[in-house]
């Protein structure tokens, strides 16, 4: 792994603590059962406003998730989606889609082929 993968990793993880009105947004973090074949998690809920807040508190939960889920420098693999109050997020570079108080957050493998 190169030094600036690492560098854009920690600004990502150093980013300021989520503001207190953030913390009282809850959401329910959902995992599929074919991705806890390979990385055993349950459902929970998490904190935050954002998608990415939400992941990174549930993650907090199950880092070994993360590494599945997120590249490097934080952007959503190819071959993963995440759906909130199911419809599918727009930025799956930043996370930046709003999560509702109460939402429900679906990490799931995305389907491809022909």
């Amino acid at each position: 792994m190169n030094i600036a993968v690492i560098n854009e990793y920690m600004a990502w993880q150093s980013t300021a603590p989520l503001a207190q009105a953030t913390l009282a947004v809850m959401a329910t973090v959902h995992v599929t059962p074919n991705l806890q074949r390979h990385v055993p998690t349950e459902t929970a809920t998490a904190r935050g406003a954002t998608v990415r807040e939400v992941l990174a508190d549930y993650f907090r939960q199950w880092p070994t998730l993360r590494g599945y889920v997120l590249q490097d420098a934080g952007a959503l693999r190819t071959h993963m989606t995440v759906f909130v109050n199911g419809a599918a997020i727009c930025d799956r570079e930043h996370l930046s889609d709003p999560v509702p108080e109460d939402g429900e957050v679906y990490i799931m493998q995305a389907l491809s082929g022909g």
